[in-house]
């Protein structure tokens, strides 16, 4: 098993996982702006960029806390977007000793059941149906444009580099999804693991609406704090809307500090 991995400066170590549109390469605008006192590591989850789907049971909690053990990293700040949020609270609930702070952006909530919202892009047939022929490249690129433009918005208003990068970066585990979903294991989560430390949750403007209950239910759980909601972005406010994203998190590190 390869778990591509990356680590940059030194200090309090803080580990980013990325959304499953996207690889590490996400993080790069953090990447290029690290506070004193702080080590970012990235990592690729199996079956995204640069790390190979192995075809065999696996859990991605699993290969970052692996991925910790080979970095002699003790306990780190998670930083989770997507499904890489997910992966964080499933590495609360397994190893909460291993966790400093929690970030998540745009994640879900496992034991919530969020209103009821009948809005579907305009996107998702079109996906569904590219899905079941096997065609994963338009599949990527209707999963970028749902989830970078997001809702309420034209896709006219979103930078088309932004969604290109997106489109890359999805071709991989667009062509590897089934597979891998059908070997991936989660530890049992009915409810919200117990937290006991420093919680900051992160929302898109534009990100639709379950997701946005879901943060405000993560936010009213885990933080002392309401989640932030960063304006002109959608589920992936860290590569959009870059350097309002690297105050807010700045700040948040800097209690660690």
């Amino acid at each position: 098993m390869t778990i591509y991995h990356e680590s940059v400066s030194t200090g309090i170590p803080v580990l980013f996982i990325h959304a499953g549109i996207a690889d590490s390469r996400m993080w790069d605008p953090q990447f290029e702006s690290v506070p004193d006192g702080f080590r970012y590591v990235r990592v690729d989850l199996q079956g995204f960029g640069r790390s190979p789907f192995a075809g065999v049971e696996y859990a991605n909690h699993d290969d970052v806390l692996a991925v910790m053990e080979h970095l002699s990293v003790e306990s780190a700040i998670l930083v989770g977007c997507s499904r890489g949020g997910e992966t964080a609270l499933q590495l609360v609930e397994t190893a909460a000793d291993r966790v400093l702070g929690l970030v998540l952006i745009g994640a879900s909530a496992p034991g919530f059941d969020p209103p009821d919202d009948d809005f579907e892009p305009p996107q998702w047939s079109e996906a569904v149906a590219a899905h079941k022929r096997g065609d994963m490249e338009r599949l990527a690129e209707l999963e970028a444009e749902m989830w970078v433009v997001g809702r309420g918005r034209p896709v006219e208003d979103v930078d088309t580099n932004l969604i290109e990068s997106v489109i890359e970066m999805n071709r991989i585990p667009a062509g590897s999804e089934a597979r891998r979903e059908e070997v991936r294991t989660e530890p049992d989560m009915p409810l919200l693991p117990r937290l006991d430390v420093p919680t900051l949750v992160v929302i898109g403007e534009h990100d639709y609406l379950d997701l946005r209950a879901a943060s405000d239910h993560l936010a009213e759980q885990l933080s002392d704090r309401d989640a932030v909601v960063i304006a002109q972005t959608a589920h992936l406010p860290s590569l959009e809307q870059p350097e309002i994203f690297n105050q807010v998190l700045g700040d948040f590190l800097s209690g660690f500090g």
